[in-house]
């Protein structure tokens, strides 16, 4: 029976010395949720440099960080789960550490992904001995163009490092099923155009009407097509070309433009080039009406079934 008493205090004594490193606890907490749109997805995929998304407005996560004794300095750290390599999504975060007496900003740990784990967040040294702290955690998601639709969840946790005690909470990332199709040029009003003037160039035009040569571009505000999809089985783009006596003159990638199909058989992981102005081409004969023929080319994105 002793031996059992023995036994429980020395059970105590060392959960007693395992609190006296620190604890942590919410002061404010709840879902961290990105629902994201097609068209914020699409707007942050283009923006070069500033290509994130942020979550919902809702409550912010914040955390209390206190010491338990100046004998015993802790490590704070973080630590999550739930985003597999097969679906890679690069949630990044960012923390402000404030005094909680005085509001003091002590230091801001920048932007960092949380998949680096173990990350030390910071040491009680790094704050000043026996100072409770108020940790604010912002939360942001980088745009790749190789994210996949569907709904993802992860668990975020905060850690004493030497007694283990942890809070912890949850993100939610909601990915739409997105394609996007763009013409890429000069910014200038009116519809991109591709110009064959050879109005002052006749010898090159006689060139092209002996030679079957295809006349070259010689002037554009468009500079290429762009496609993006995070679809699973990729797209379908078809070139629809105006109906006019010369429709099937107009060539694209060394043949008749009307009618010109590409296509992917899965994600385009960002946005990949289809064509440029440069690959558009006009076949002449001599036989053409001399003056002004117009074009009016339509491209229909779909996403493959």
């Amino acid at each position: 029976m002793k031996r059992c008493a023995l036994l429980l205090l020395a059970l105590l004594a060392v959960s007693s010395a395992s609190a006296r490193y620190g604890q942590v606890n919410f002061i404010s907490s709840g879902l961290v949720s990105f629902n994201v749109t097609a068209e914020a997805y699409a707007n942050a995929l283009a923006c070069a440099g500033c290509n994130y998304l942020y979550p919902d407005p809702g409550l912010p996560i914040v955390l209390r960080v206190r010491p338990q004794s100046p004998d015993h300095h802790y490590t704070l750290e973080t630590l999550h789960s739930g985003f597999g390599s097969a679906n890679p999504l690069n949630l990044e975060a960012r923390y402000t550490v404030i005094d909680i007496d005085d509001n003091s900003v002590l230091f801001t740990i920048d932007w960092r992904p949380v998949s680096q784990i173990p990350a030390v967040l910071f040491t009680e040294p790094q704050v000043e001995d026996e100072t409770t702290v108020r940790v604010e955690v912002e939360y942001r998601l980088r745009i790749t163009g190789a994210e996949l639709a569907g709904n993802y969840l992860a668990s975020v946790s905060y850690r004493i490092r030497e007694n283990n005690r942890a809070v912890a909470h949850n993100v939610q990332v909601i990915l739409p099923s997105f394609l996007t199709l763009r013409l890429v040029g000069q910014l200038a009003p009116g519809p991109h155009t591709v110009s064959f003037d050879y109005s002052q160039a006749t010898a090159a035009y006689l060139h092209a009407v002996s030679s079957g040569i295809p006349l070259a571009v010689t002037g554009s505000n468009l500079e290429r097509l762009e496609i993006s999809t995070n679809h699973p089985t990729g797209f379908t783009v078809t070139v629809i070309v105006s109906e006019t006596p010369l429709r099937d003159r107009l060539w694209l990638l060394g043949t008749a433009a009307h009618g010109q199909r590409f296509s992917s058989s899965g994600p385009t992981n960002g946005f990949v080039t289809l064509f440029t102005a440069s690959d558009f081409g006009l076949v002449v004969d001599g036989g053409e009406t001399p003056g002004l023929h117009i074009f009016t080319v339509t491209y229909e994105a779909v996403r493959n079934p």
